[in-house]
């Protein structure tokens, strides 16, 4: 080897360990910073987590929502530092101001906190479509997409497509019956995610009998599984290192899961925007199409105001992909957990059956069973308010910004551009919003109290979230459950198999290991 090749081999093998002193002093430099340094130094919480990002990363991706809800904050307070710029707050009375559902003497209702940067990796990013409401983080354009379409997720409108939603019960019945004769075991859990998956199909898709899950008894192109492993890797990747992003991503390719997940994603934008612009094609052309679905009712925004308001086909599709991300799991954990505590409990079931049977008797209650009269029912709708407030649908919470000011909440001075987490999973086991008893399951509590205390409670639900961004399809939800229950719950006997349910803790709180035997009711038809 010439000597010219010495020293190039020398030298590069000098620039290589530069290059990695500096990184490594760099990460030294940071680490201390954020521990020792940052302004949320003086925060409790886990060492980790005060250090690096990847401890609420791998919190998130290795689906440990203990980490982040009650426990935690049993341990280190109201206030716990679980990233270097990402604080948990868990105190009720700190909804009303990063929620903006308070008031003040200055300014009127408080202003909602922005949401943080970790809404950009769910943006489907559909060509010539404004991001969907879910994803959007600036509040003006978030108001502006509101505006044109909140009309059709209005209680009244929503009622409109309940012949929609029995037609997927009235299958759910078919199935129950058929298991009833066969004796057959079931997990009762995956049915919910059908059936939630299919009202889905029928509204939003212009599916008759939805997708085909609860009919077919399948999971439809897989979107099921896709629910348990794409959420967890989308989350999960706003909170690791940017150097590291491509490495991990390129990692979990390695995995077929993970490859069937990112099929599945590009599947549902696929579906949603053939979906859409068949229903455009079929209304373009005259041709008969549903008229009483919100496909129909997108469309119409376009056909009647579209150039007015910028609302285009495209906007349609976004608006039926968001629905499948955030309208189906939410809605089958609900149902799951009311199903599985109702079951748990035999005395609660008896009584609801007894308020039930009692309404049908007396004509309060019709069949096929109407949302309007369902919803007056005052323990069914304890049942379904403790089932989600003991076990809310997402297992962690949904990050907010800290106005450049800074705030204060509850008495504590928190710095401005951090960002907060309210996690449900901690809040609604508080016991200043929900009493001694809040970690049990007592839907007596939503009727025993002083009206006052009630309003306290529903204030520190955060199941379908607070404010000007609460979800906008939380009435689609309503119906799909006060519909279902009441319709299954007097046809038919369930026997839970098990003593404990499975808590799937990714970001989706999903369940699992509600094994049941189904018997038809005696004395029903």
């Amino acid at each position: 080897m010439s000597s010219q090749a010495r020293a190039m081999d020398l030298l590069s093998s000098v620039s290589i360990r530069g290059v990695l002193a500096l990184l490594l002093l760099y990460i030294l430099t940071r680490a201390i910073y954020n521990r020792y340094f940052h302004p949320l130094s003086r925060f409790p919480g886990p060492f980790w987590a005060s250090i690096t990002s990847l401890w609420y990363f791998q919190t998130v991706r290795l689906s440990k929502p203990r980490n982040v809800q009650y426990a935690l904050h049993d341990k280190y307070g109201d206030f716990v530092r679980i990233g270097p710029n990402l604080l948990a707050v868990c105190h009720p009375d700190a909804i009303a101001t990063v929620f903006g559902t308070g008031t003040n003497s200055k300014h009127g209702s408080t202003k909602a906190w922005r949401k943080g940067d970790f809404y950009e990796s769910f943006a489907p990013h559909i060509p010539g479509a404004r991001i969907d409401g879910f994803s959007e983080r600036d509040d003006a354009k978030n108001a502006e997409r509101r505006r044109i379409i909140a009309s059709l997720y209005t209680q009244g409108n929503v009622l409109r497509y309940e012949p929609r939603v029995d037609r997927i019960i009235e299958l759910f019945r078919g199935r129950m019956g058929t298991l009833a004769d066969s004796g057959e075991v079931t997990e009762m859990s995956l049915w919910m995610e059908r059936y939630a998956f299919d009202v889905i199909g029928e509204i939003f898709h212009g599916r008759e009998d939805g997708f085909g899950m609860v009919r077919e008894g399948r999971d439809y192109n897989d979107w099921c599984h896709l629910m348990s492993v794409m959420p967890d890797i989308g989350a999960s990747l706003m909170y690791i290192p940017w150097v590291l992003k491509a490495p991990y991503f390129a990692g979990m390719m390695l995995f077929r899961s993970s490859r069937d997940g990112i099929r599945g994603m590009l599947d549902v934008t696929k579906q949603a925007n053939k979906s859409a612009n068949a229903r455009w094609e079929a209304m373009q052309k005259g041709e008969e199409h549903p008229t009483e679905d919100i496909l129909t009712g997108l469309l119409n925004i376009v056909r009647e105001k579209g150039e007015e308001v910028n609302w285009t086909v495209a906007d349609v599709a976004t608006e039926v992909w968001a629905v499948i991300w955030a309208g189906s799991d939410t809605t089958a954990t609900a149902l799951s957990s009311v199903f599985y505590h109702l079951h748990n409990n035999q005395a609660a079931l008896a009584k609801l059956r007894r308020e039930i049977d009692s309404a049908l008797a007396d004509g309060r209650l019709t069949r096929p069973i109407r949302y309007s009269e369902a919803r007056k029912l005052p323990f069914l709708h304890a049942v379904v308010l403790e089932s989600m407030r003991l076990h809310p649908s997402l297992g962690y919470g949904l990050p907010r910004e800290v106005p450049a000011e800074g705030a204060v909440l509850c008495g504590t001075a928190i710095p401005g551009g951090v960002e907060v987490i309210m996690n449900s999973g901690a809040v609604q086991l508080d016991e200043r919003a929900f009493g001694r008893d809040a970690k049990e399951w007592i839907p007596e509590r939503w009727l025993d109290r002083d009206p006052g205390e009630v309003k306290k409670m529903d204030r520190a639900m955060l199941q379908f979230g607070q404010g000007p961004r609460v979800c906008i399809g939380r009435h689609i939800s309503e119906i799909e459950m006060y519909k279902l229950l009441p319709t299954i719950l007097t046809e038919f006997d369930f026997e839970l198999l098990v003593e404990e349910w499975e808590v799937c803790g990714g970001w989706f709180h999903r369940t699992g290991n509600v094994m049941c035997k189904v018997e038809r009711r005696q004395g029903i038809d």
